[in-house]
Order: C-alpha cells, then structure tokens, then sequence
C-alpha cells in the first residue's frame, strides 16, 4: 500500500525573460553558486547503503549521451543531447540492492537557508525501466545553473516537474511524498505525460502526441 507524507521547504519561483520560460527557472532561488569541491549528492534509504557522493566519484559511473524528448506541463517540449549517468549506475554507487517494489525515489535539491529546498517523488521502478538519467551536460556544454546545474534528474516518460533542478540528495523510500507542484498547483501525482497537443520549440512547430508516456517521436 502506498503511503503518503505531506511536502516540506518552501521554495519559490522565479522566472527569467527567455521562453519558453519554464527552461529557465529553478524552483527555489537558485543558490549564486554551486562549489564542487563541497558539494555532495547524497544517497540513502532502503535498499542502499548510505553514501555522500562527490563530484569525482560521481562522474566514475559510466557516461552516456542520449539524444530524448523533455516535455513540460506547460504544453511545449524540446529535443536535446542529455549527457550524464544512468539511474541505475548512480545508485549502484551505492550498492543499491536493485528492489523495486513498493520504493520510491525522492529527489531534494541543493536549496537556499532562504528558499528552502525542493523536493519530488517517483514510483523508482518505473524510472530505472525508462532509463532515467542524471545529467550533467546538455549538447555537450555543462549544464547552466538555471537548469539544473551541476546534477539533475530526468524521467522522460514524466513532466519535467517531477524532476529537481541542482540535484543533492536521492532517498529511496517507501512512501510517496506529495511535490510543492502536486501541493502549488494541483499537478497530477504521477506526472505522466498526456496525450495531447505541445508545441515543439526545437521544430518550430506544434506536435500531437497520442500515447501517453515518454515521447520518441519526431
């Protein structure tokens, strides 16, 4: 059965002028910097043994690119070369026992003492069989700030607002842990992309996707 726990932080928006606007905004500040000589993704929860990761010991893991859709619940999506890591890898790390059932992954950002941090939860089954990824470059340049930098976790099959910008710690866990835009602006749980019409910023033109899930097309 699943169980469920109120969100906590309080982040806030802020946008910045490019469009589509979502590209460019970190839930909660964003921090003025990020030092990576002392930040840490931590790892822990069932299944895993407790770990704080650095950033050497992170890029270790086995490097991919994967050219894959990011659609936003906003309606429009874009088409880019995600450079980073495997799931699956990072929470090899680990040591993580590979247990699927009833687990949950919850992501929490890097936060600010003012913000707070921002936090979202996905079924991990279900991400590690659609190959999520965490990433750290984006068309072979490092990813910017306002994306997420330095780590970012992406689900493909789900909206981008399940997956947390500036990326400090994965908790593996058995209770699903409502997200500030499941809580801010009713957002479904699962964050399953729809079926319905986006505009595809990278075309320059509008698309309807038919199957829900991740989108592979154009």
């Amino acid at each position: 059965m699943t169980r469920y726990a109120p969100a906590t932080g309080t982040p806030a928006q802020r946008t910045r002028p490019a469009k589509p606007s979502s590209l460019r905004y970190y839930q909660d500040g964003p921090p003025e910097h990020v030092d990576l000589a002392r930040w840490r993704l931590t790892v822990t929860g069932l299944g895993v043994e407790d770990t704080a990761l650095d950033w050497e010991r992170v890029q270790a893991a086995p490097r991919l690119t994967e050219n894959r859709r990011y659609v936003c619940v906003c309606n429009w999506s874009t088409r880019e070369n995600w450079g980073g890591f495997l799931l699956a890898d990072v929470l090899g790390l680990a040591g993580f026992d590979g247990a699927t059932e009833g687990r949950y992954l919850r992501q929490t950002s890097i936060g600010t003492p003012e913000k707070g941090v921002y936090t979202s939860t996905v079924p991990l089954g279900d991400a590690l069989e659609r190959r999520a990824l965490l990433i750290d470059r984006i068309d072979g340049a490092p990813l910017p700030l306002e994306r997420g930098y330095p780590l970012r976790l992406l689900d493909f099959g789900l909206y981008a607002y399940k997956s947390v910008k500036g990326l400090a710690r994965l908790e593996v866990t058995d209770v699903f842990e409502l997200g500030e835009w499941e809580m801010r602006a009713g957002y479904t749980l699962d964050g399953q992309i729809r079926p319905k019409r986006y505009r595809f910023c990278d075309l320059g033109r509008h698309h309807f996707v038919e199957r829900p899930g991740e989108v592979t097309e154009p």
